[in-house]
């Protein structure tokens, strides 16, 4: 038996992969992950939200991990806010993480737990974690050359972090702000003689 193969084309026709569905399956994933964390992440609840079905996002990322890298990495960096009230950019970048430790105190340390258990995901999360916009504007404040700018930009997620994770039903997000926002402009104040 011969089979007839002048028919068949010399490459597998298939539908042209929809770039904009691509973009919104990872934009769905980034957003999914950052309201309900790496435990909670699930393909058909990133499906739902992107208007496309499981297959279409297993036939581009074949594990869940893979597809949270890659949202992950596309995620935008964060830019300092700049007027001219350099308090009230600085309320304005640290007030949203006080709230998402309120209401999402697991978030974070979910976070963590995926960074341990998936080298990928580490990675993107290193490449992709800077402080650079908070520590420009607390530089306004206190000087780009303040011994302790570093120490500062590192404390206010830190704050956050500790909160959430040991006392997340006390926390009240305004007043973690302020004293965020005390703490800082303390030391950017000269010391009393």
């Amino acid at each position: 038996m011969t089979i007839d193969t002048s028919r068949r084309p010399d490459k597998i026709r298939g539908r042209k992969r929809d770039t904009g569905r691509t973009e919104a399956i990872l934009e769905a994933a980034a957003d999914l992950l950052l309201e309900v964390g790496f435990d909670r992440f699930r393909i058909k609840d990133v499906a739902t939200r992107a208007g496309s079905g499981t297959g279409a996002i297993y036939r581009r990322w074949s594990t869940k991990e893979s597809l949270i890298i890659e949202a992950i990495r596309n995620m935008p960096v964060p830019e300092a806010v700049v007027t001219d009230d350099p308090v009230a950019d600085l309320r304005a970048i640290v007030t949203p993480k006080c709230v998402d430790s309120a209401e999402k105190p697991d978030l974070v340390p979910g976070l963590i737990s995926a960074m341990r258990s998936d080298a990928g995901i580490e990675e993107a999360v290193k490449e992709g974690y800077s402080l650079e916009y908070l520590r420009s504007t607390i530089a306004r404040l206190i000087g780009a050359d303040h011994p302790h700018l570093d120490l500062l930009t590192d404390l206010t997620p830190a704050i956050a972090l500790l909160r959430s994770s040991f006392t997340p039903e006390s926390i009240d997000p305004q007043a973690m702000t302020e004293e965020i926002i005390s703490l800082i402009l303390s030391v950017a104040k000269p010391p009393s003689t």
